[in-house]
């Protein structure tokens, strides 16, 4: 699996040691024709769906709000840039204010920061597979499965929960657009902001994998990449509580020889996950 691995240092977190597995949760939309089910194809075919922010189901997962810069600042940067460049950010500001032309170029920069941000895509996935709700929630009430997966393979960072979406002030984006910088500390504070959460969601448990490579950037007009990874990194499958008989037939038939199952089951206030 193509992945790339970052850190971050604030919010509420837990330790940095992963855990042994991480556990990705489907439901079955296609009961009638197994063969053309979209999960139950990346599961045959060793594919995981990463997604843009902008294909979460969440409407506040990795919202981010953008301070744009004040004509001070830019009165500021202008004292930093190359000759050609100073002529240009003067034509931004005028007695203190921004020009039309201002107003214009920090709005095409403020949408350049947004269509960056989605374009980063992500893997998430959760460090319980016991969880009622993510069962509920993910996993089509008990009828769908889970990917266990060994972590060791996937450099899953944890989610911060936060009270509140992060900041970013796009001032970062004008330095690196006018070369003042690489934009490095910028591509964290993305990548820190896009593993944000609003605190209620903290049941999930959630880790993220930002993809890397060829599979880096999600293509202009999608929602999501499909990026293969080898069938060793599945430990097992996991089926649901109420995952009909059929179904649970036809993954053992399709999937390879060896692969370990398990079962869901309900206990009298909690799920519990046996072999079978």
């Amino acid at each position: 699996m193509m992945m790339k691995a970052d850190s971050h240092t604030k919010g509420k977190t837990v330790s940095e040691e992963a855990p042994k597995f991480f556990y990705k949760y489907r439901s079955i939309s296609n009961k009638e024709d197994l063969s053309k089910d979209n999960a139950l194809k990346a599961l045959i075919n060793n594919e995981a769906i990463f997604s843009s922010r902008k294909n979460f189901n969440d409407l506040f997962d990795s919202k981010i709000e953008l301070i744009n810069p004040t004509p001070r600042d830019i009165k500021e940067l202008k004292q930093l840039v190359k000759k050609e460049d100073k002529a240009l950010l003067s034509e931004w500001i005028d007695k203190g204010k921004f020009t039309p032309k201002g107003k214009g170029m920090v709005k095409e920069i403020e949408e350049k920061f947004n269509k960056l941000i989605d374009s980063y895509p992500f893997f998430s996935v959760s460090s319980s597979a016991t969880s009622n709700l993510m069962w509920s929630h993910y996993a089509g009430s008990h009828t769908g499965f889970c990917i266990e997966f060994k972590s060791e393979h996937m450099p899953a960072k944890k989610v911060t929960y936060q009270k509140t979406i992060p900041k970013i002030k796009t001032l970062a984006m004008h330095r690196s657009f006018f070369g003042l910088d690489e934009g490095e500390d910028l591509g964290n504070q993305i990548l820190i902001a896009l593993r944000t959460k609003l605190d209620e969601w903290e049941y999930e448990s959630e880790y993220r994998v930002h993809a890397s490579g060829r599979f880096a950037s999600i293509p202009t007009g999608k929602n999501f990449v499909k990026v293969p990874y080898d069938p060793v990194f599945i430990e097992s499958i996991i089926f649901g509580c109420r995952m009909k008989e059929e179904v649970r037939s036809y993954i053992m038939q399709v999937m390879p020889k060896g692969l370990k199952y398990k079962h869901a089951i309900e206990k009298m206030s909690g799920v519990e996950i046996v072999s079978l």
